[in-house]
């Protein structure tokens, strides 16, 4: 999953520079950051828990053994028969991030920058698919692209306010409008 956070870098870099529209490209790196990010949250809310593997009988492992495996990409199975529940989760976000790419083909991150003013970050959006980029610029699905004015970013605030589920962050509250 790194390597989606390593692509979405250099795009994220290009709209700091400037970017003005995403191609098509670009909007499949953003849907799957999108994705990753959403699946983690709803990770870290509904955590998998460790599963029993019948007919299967794992080894003894050291933790510095264990750690070497999960470094190298492999996955192991405990002496008890059980599998970390971090290894099931990985696959299903696998599963889940293709999945939202097929979902949402065809759909088209807009860029959109306050004019004036700056956007609140909450640590999910819940429904609103949004990708913050710095504290004046985000990536939104379905949004064209565009600088909007205090009132708008006000708008979007809102919405992100009350989409937080733990929290909400930002450079300076006092430069986000509700």
């Amino acid at each position: 999953m790194k390597d989606i956070e390593d692509s979405f870098q250099p795009l994220a870099d290009k709209v700091v520079s400037g970017l003005t529209r995403l191609d098509l490209q670009q909007n499949l790196v953003a849907t799957r950051f999108f994705a990753l990010w959403l699946f983690r949250t709803q990770l870290k809310y509904n955590p998998f828990s460790d599963q029993t593997v019948n007919g299967v009988h794992g080894e003894q492992l050291t933790t510095d053994q264990q750690e070497r495996l999960e470094k190298q990409g492999g996955a192991y199975i405990r002496s008890d028969q059980s599998m970390p529940g971090r290894f099931l989760a990985g696959l299903h976000t696998l599963m889940a991030i293709d999945a939202v790419v097929a979902r949402l083909q065809g759909t088209a991150w807009g860029i959109i920058r306050a004019g004036e003013g700056e956007f609140i970050c909450p640590d999910t959006f819940g429904q609103l698919a949004a990708i913050p980029v710095t504290p004046a610029a985000s990536l939104y699905l379905g949004a064209g692209d565009a600088m909007i004015s205090r009132q708008e970013v006000a708008r979007w605030n809102r919405l992100a306010q009350e989409s937080a589920r733990s929290y909400r962050l930002a450079r300076d509250f006092t430069s986000c409008p509700l």
